[in-house]
């Protein structure tokens, strides 16, 4: 009993000494549970990481902002610690149900650099054309089997009844394409 008291003492004085923010000033019971924060903070921190306090301590006040009856609390720390019993219960349940001990941060030390330098873009622009040269110096029936197979996906056997001739003639004039397209990039 003894020991209650002097709790209960040094509470109540350790509450006189902090002062109430402005902002909690209008709200009863903000005002009312102020003083018992750095209590509540020692609390969540032997339950929590420490870098998940502050935002466990702000989810509170907003439940203690947007509670709906204005009744005035008669006990402000059993309050306190009610509704951060709750707000923990409630975090370790979305935890839970988002398997978030399983996802891993991404660092960007992690991510591969990929930066897209001047030079590179002149390279590809000039790949680009000198792709389109060659393409534009091939026989049009072997540039249209190209584009039909390897941009449109079509089938060899689809481009070969469309273009009136074998499936063997189809490959000969892919494989014609593919290598004017090998030697132009081999001599670049």
């Amino acid at each position: 009993m003894r020991r209650r008291l002097a709790r209960s003492a040094l509470s109540a004085t350790a509450a006189a000494d902090v002062s109430v923010p402005a902002a909690c000033r209008g709200n009863g019971v903000l005002t009312a549970v102020w003083p018992h924060v750095p209590q509540l903070r020692g609390y969540l921190r032997k339950r929590l990481p420490a870098s998940e306090v502050d935002d466990l301590v702000q989810d509170i006040f907003v439940r203690l902002i947007h509670r709906v009856d204005g009744a005035e609390v008669q006990y402000p720390q059993r309050y306190l610690y009610q509704v951060a019993t709750a707000a923990l219960i409630d975090r370790h349940r979305h935890e839970k149900s988002r398997c978030g001990g399983l996802h891993c941060e991404l660092l960007e030390a992690e991510l591969p650099h990929d930066e897209v330098s001047p030079d590179r873009v002149l390279a590809a622009r000039q790949g680009v054309q000198a792709a389109q040269r060659v393409l534009a110096a091939l026989p049009e029936r072997t540039r249209a089997i190209l584009v039909a197979v390897r941009v449109d996906g079509a089938s060899l056997k689809t481009v070969a009844a469309h273009q009136g001739i074998t499936v063997s003639a189809v490959e000969k004039h892919l494989i014609r394409a593919i290598r004017a397209l090998r030697i132009d990039r081999d001599a670049a």
